[in-house]
């Protein structure tokens, strides 16, 4: 079986790679509130460009308004359709990233338990071992005294 040092070895190891996975996590939701920042200001700019156009349809704005704040929206939708595949895409990067950061965490808990089980297993032993060795000298030093 291996000894504590060598599960400490370990442990230090699953630590770092728990580091790296928050870190990369951190990353994953930094670029994904970038992404949705984005989408959100899109989707904003489409709305006031949008009240603009129906502004234009009531009133009598010319034809050509009407067709470029149309062709305007249009444009605008496309780029949102297009963010929305980047936003699910970072959702999902970010969501591989948690789990990956998860499994992580799970791993240092395991290794930290058998750690501790490792060296309360270690005080039993020598708990056991001294009670043993005291039992011993009170026995000898019964026996002594029963010779004289």
């Amino acid at each position: 079986m291996a000894g504590i040092q060598a599960f400490q070895k370990i442990l230090f190891h699953q630590e770092r790679l728990k580091k790296t996975a928050q870190m990369e996590y951190r990353q994953s939701v930094d670029q994904f509130e970038t992404i949705a920042t984005r989408l959100y200001q899109l989707l904003k700019k489409k709305e006031e460009v949008e009240v603009q156009y129906n502004y234009y349809l009531q009133s009598t704005g010319t034809v050509t308004t009407l067709a470029t704040h149309h062709a305007y929206i249009d444009e605008i939708k496309n780029k949102i359709n297009e963010m929305q595949v980047q936003v699910n895409q970072a959702r999902t990067q970010m969501e591989e990233k948690q789990a990956n950061l998860t499994n992580a965490h799970i791993e240092v808990k395991k290794f930290e338990k058998i750690i501790e089980k490792k060296q309360l297993d270690e005080k039993n032993i020598a708990l056991y071992k001294e009670a043993k060795q005291l039992d011993e000298t009170s026995m000898r030093q019964f026996l002594m005294n029963e010779i004289r």
